[in-house]
């Protein structure tokens, strides 16, 4: 099996992280996270409880437990597909490790990164779906996704210009990946603590431009959370339009460095690759913008937020696989 081969794997594989994501958050959405108490199973079983006597041991192991067989079949479904992604990605790093002669320790750091994944599944259910927990689970199959992209770019033999990228393309491309990073993760956190309908009006929040009411203080506790069932949001109001508000105005510093991006990219000579990847990021950069701003307007229709899930790791492999160039141009030359 020729590197080819590996790469285009890989690009099936981010394809099929895609996938598994948006079943993610179509299972946050429709508050489904806790549809079975339990893990691996539910309720005790490899499936669901679908039958009178199952249903009925249900309710005796789990008496407490609000039994929704909707919801807990898109848990499972999700569970699915996250296991049959963590096997392809095994797949993968065998394959890699066997047949190439390149370097294998990006499919083996994916392999550990599904590893991990696995267990943050685990205690998103175990601990009642904490945002903290929740967020990083939503980040780390981002990652997976950009990842396995990347990967697919190193095994297709991806040419390096031999034109040196200037520094400050290097910096502001960073700038513009990093503040990415911390709109993704402001996205999970204004999601997992239900705030994404904390400003309903746009391009104000609540009729203001800087909203009165919010607690900044209590909108950003990572770590000491006390243990508590979270679907459906704990925080205050206040706290909720805190993160939405922080959501917005990085969603505006982000959009500045990324058209200074451009602007560097196409200036240049050469780097064909590097300016294909920032061209199609405009696209999924716009349609984000545009699927952000319809949550807000048409009050969070689950088909354009679990599409705004989906368009953000897209977003997030295209920018980090433009950086990964940058540095292999960077320091390649040099």
């Amino acid at each position: 099996m020729d590197d080819s081969k590996i790469s285009k794997l890989s690009f099936v594989g981010a394809l099929f992280t895609l996938i598994v994501i948006s079943l993610g958050a179509w299972v946050r959405l429709t508050d489904a996270g806790l549809g079975c108490p339990d893990w691996p199973g539910c309720y005790g079983l490899l499936t669901t409880p679908d039958t009178v006597d199952e249903l009925a041991k249900a309710r005796e192991y789990y008496p407490n437990a609000d039994i929704d067989v909707g919801k807990a079949w898109r848990e499972m479904l999700h569970r699915y597909m996250a296991g049959l992604l963590g096997l392809y990605v095994f797949f993968i790093t065998y394959i890699s490790i066997k047949y190439s002669k390149r370097s294998y320790t990006l499919p083996v750091l994916i392999s550990i990164l599904i590893i991990i994944q696995a267990i943050m599944g685990m205690l998103t259910v175990t601990m009642l779906v904490k945002p903290t927990i929740v967020t990083t689970h939503l980040f780390f199959g981002m990652l997976t996704a950009t990842l396995l992209f990347i990967n697919s770019l190193k095994y297709s033999n991806i040419s390096i210009s031999s034109e040196k990228i200037p520094a400050i393309a290097l910096i502001i491309i960073t700038i513009t990946w990093v503040f990415l990073i911390i709109q993704i993760l402001l996205g999970g956190w204004t999601s997992t603590n239900y705030a994404s309908l904390a400003c309903t009006d746009f391009p104000k929040c609540l009729d203001q431009w800087y909203p009165k009411e919010m607690i900044f203080n209590e909108a950003f506790n990572v770590i000491d959370l006390p243990d508590v069932n979270y679907e459906g949001g704990i925080l205050a109001y206040g706290a909720k339009v805190a993160i939405h508000y922080s959501h917005r105005i990085t969603a505006l510093i982000l959009t500045f460095f990324f058209i200074s991006a451009l602007y560097i990219v196409f200036k240049l000579n050469k780097h064909s690759l590097l300016k294909k990847l920032m061209s199609i990021s405009i696209i999924f950069f716009i349609l984000q913008v545009i699927l952000g701003i319809s949550n807000v307007v048409y009050s969070l229709p689950l088909n354009i937020a679990v599409w705004h899930t989906m368009n953000a790791a897209i977003l997030m492999a295209l920018i980090s696989s433009a950086l990964y160039y940058c540095l292999l141009s960077f320091y390649k030359t040099r």
